[in-house]
């Protein structure tokens, strides 16, 4: 298991990228945390970052996959629970999942700033679940989500969380700009195949 952790980060201030020290390192507090660190399984930085997220996927995550490191099964976003946050991590981290793993996004609830994510960024993904058309030949010219859309099995929401399956395609390991999120994804408007129902 590997985790994403913000508060550990180096410390300095917030707007150079850093964490202020009187914020405190959450993560310090859990008994493992050393050995964690130590073994890199615990990757200290911004997880909203797609930088980052890719910098730790190829230089601490992807060559690992021995049995004590097997590819993706699950991925739990419950990070800052902003939207931009959320759906940067489906993007990043949904496509490179092995066939029927599962992504978890939790804290969707209704605030301001989750909300984009439930009212913008779900109906894309779900117009492109519902694809009516062929599934082996879709037109990708219509898909909200591209870099997605071939890769839904199903997506279920309850209360506060959604849990993202994949289907049965291998996992895809997308570019950094493919793994990044798209202008249009917290916003319905600018997608084709919703275009006639504003």
């Amino acid at each position: 298991a590997h985790s994403m952790e913000i508060s550990c980060m180096e410390v300095g201030p917030r707007s150079e990228g850093k964490w202020p020290k009187e914020w405190g390192n959450f993560a310090i507090q859990n008994k493992r945390y050393q050995e964690y660190r130590d073994s890199k399984r615990l990757h200290c930085g911004d997880a909203s970052d797609v930088n980052f997220l890719h910098k730790i996927w190829t230089s601490e995550m992807k060559n690992r996959t021995t049995d004590s490191h097997p590819p993706l099964k699950v991925v739990v976003d419950d990070g800052a629970h902003l939207a931009a946050h959320m759906a940067q991590s489906v993007f990043f981290w949904f496509p490179r999942i092995q066939p029927r793993g599962l992504m978890v996004v939790e804290d969707i609830q209704p605030i301001p700033e989750a909300n984009k994510f439930r009212t913008q960024f779900l109906p894309q993904i779900m117009s492109d679940l519902h694809y009516c058309g062929d599934p082996a030949q879709p037109d990708m010219d219509s898909a909200c989500f591209p870099t997605l859309q071939p890769l839904l099995a199903s997506i279920h929401c309850e209360m506060h969380i959604c849990v993202f399956e994949r289907n049965d395609e291998p996992a895809v390991e997308l570019s950094l700009e493919d793994s990044t999120m798209p202008k249009g994804a917290l916003d319905l408007r600018t997608c084709k195949a919703l275009s006639n129902s504003f």
